[in-house]
């Protein structure tokens, strides 16, 4: 009864995002970039999980392929949809974590703990897009996205 799958369609791309996760978070870009490429071509038929996008986006980043790791980060931007804001006290503390972890950024995103991070995860996609649009030179596309991580304290 092997044929009928047994679920295998969505298995074997957690195992590669969680992968792709372990693989950045210990800077083994090379190894990132092998997990990258099928997630990539998935991509093109189905859609990925706003921190697998955004992971594929991170390691493009790394390589330098700017071009196409905005194309992931806008699709992890399209996945996430659009989270509520921070409450005013949380809103606070965020602002002191992020003063005192400015290398957030190059950091990747946990494909297993999203609940309750939606806004975290929107802030930190759109912050690699602007670093993104910032090193392709495209500032006026860039110039709204800085003005949202404005509100969160966070220079470009």
């Amino acid at each position: 009864m092997e044929f009928l799958g047994n679920g295998k369609s969505s298995e074997p791309s957690a195992n590669v995002s969680n992968s792709l996760y372990r693989a950045l978070a210990t800077g083994d870009v090379p190894a990132a970039w092998l997990l990258t490429k099928p997630l990539l071509e998935r991509s093109k038929m189905e859609k990925l999980s706003a921190s697998t996008a955004f992971n594929c986006g991170l390691c493009l980043y790394q390589l330098n392929e700017y071009e196409k790791a905005l194309a992931s980060l806008r699709q992890a931007e399209q996945s996430l949809g659009t989270p509520p804001d921070l409450d005013t006290q949380e809103k606070k503390l965020f602002l002191q974590a992020v003063m005192a972890a400015q290398q957030v950024f190059l950091k990747p995103l946990d494909p297993e703990n999203m609940k309750g991070l939606e806004r975290y995860f929107l802030i930190r996609i759109r912050w690699l897009s602007a670093l993104c649009l910032l090193h392709l030179e495209r500032q006026q596309e860039a110039a709204p996205i800085i003005r949202f991580l404005a509100q969160y304290h966070i220079e470009l």
